[in-house]
């Protein structure tokens, strides 16, 4: 923040700091939500397998993608959204849209433990079951890119570059017939 010190001595804040959001700052956000968005079209293809399911290797596969993709996304996104915003969360909006980012992040890692137990056959639900934990784990994460760049928009409108805006706008408009 600039301060302009007055005559009487007291410290007036002159203007509020902040950064323009350009398209290489929303770039990280944009390869971690398009690896997201490919795990959960393998857990949709698995889902509408079952009740076949799918083999031994492949559950090994499987379970250790989206173990490394659930531990990233949270990593990646949390960064790219304290970079934008951290030093906005005196305003109560912008921290109750950060908070719920994170809360976001818990829940998938809570269903990512649920599913991985299934997957290395320490749980074996029906294949309803299964099927229904899948749908709610990459449904759940594909509304959840959309508020975060859904967010960024909002909180960041007047910050954004028109090539951020294309980007973020770009992402939601392709994923609109998902």
């Amino acid at each position: 923040m600039t301060e302009h010190e007055e005559p009487d001595g007291r410290v007036v804040p002159f203007v509020r700091r902040w950064h323009v959001i350009h398209d290489v700052d929303i770039a990280p956000l944009a390869a971690d939500h398009a690896r997201l968005r490919d795990l959960c079209t393998l857990l949709e293809a698995c889902a509408d397998a079952l009740p076949g399911g799918v083999s031994g290797s492949e559950a090994d596969a499987l379970g250790r993608h989206l173990s490394a993709v659930v531990a990233s996304h949270a990593r990646d996104e949390t960064a790219v959204i304290d970079a934008l915003f951290a030093g906005h969360c005196d305003d109560p909006l912008t921290a109750a849209v950060v908070e719920r980012i994170r809360a976001r992040h818990l829940g998938n890692a809570i269903q990512a433990d649920d599913i991985l137990a299934i997957l290395s056959g320490t749980a074996k639900p029906c294949a309803e079951a299964f099927g229904h934990m899948l749908r709610g784990f990459f449904d759940g994460c594909r509304h959840a890119m959309d508020f975060t760049e859904l967010a960024i928009l909002t909180l960041g409108s007047t910050r954004l570059t028109p090539d951020a805006r294309a980007v973020l706008v770009g992402g939601l408009c392709g994923r609109a017939v998902d």
